[in-house]
């Protein structure tokens, strides 16, 4: 019984725990990609002036879920546009951004790794932002 209870310890011990938050850490903004898999029309001048606009945007997670975004086109790049509470869904398919007095923002995460956060913070049923894990 004692040598049953050590090897129970044992793998319960080695069995590769389930990843922490994956959404903790400091993601930039890489490119915009849609739902089609048709690529983004950059020679759209509005499309490819949002585009321009979202360049060096990031979004930064907390294990404390607080959620801060920076845009280095700021004046000084240090400053923090905004500085929120965030709730990620336990199925990792929404997050929600707690506002005060208004709605709650809620966006639509298409996909989220270790290396890759697919989010659609536009609300658009075409299109959506993909930020790659830089921390």
């Amino acid at each position: 019984m004692k040598y049953l209870i050590w090897l129970l310890f044992i793998v319960v011990s080695c069995k590769q725990k389930e990843k922490e938050n994956q959404i903790v850490g400091k993601w930039e903004y890489e490119r915009m990609e849609t739902y089609s898999g048709e690529p983004i029309n950059l020679a759209d001048s509005l499309i490819n002036n949002l585009h321009q606009q979202q360049k060096g945007l990031t979004f930064s997670f907390t294990s404390k879920n607080v959620f801060k975004v920076s845009n280095p086109k700021a004046k000084n790049p240090q400053d923090f546009i905004a500085e929120q509470p965030y709730e990620l869904s336990t199925d990792k398919k929404s997050l929600v951004l707690k506002n005060k007095g208004r709605p709650d923002d809620n966006f639509s995460i298409i996909e989220l790794s270790d290396s890759l956060l697919k989010i659609n913070i536009f609300y658009s049923d075409t299109a959506y932002m993909v930020f790659g894990k830089k921390e």
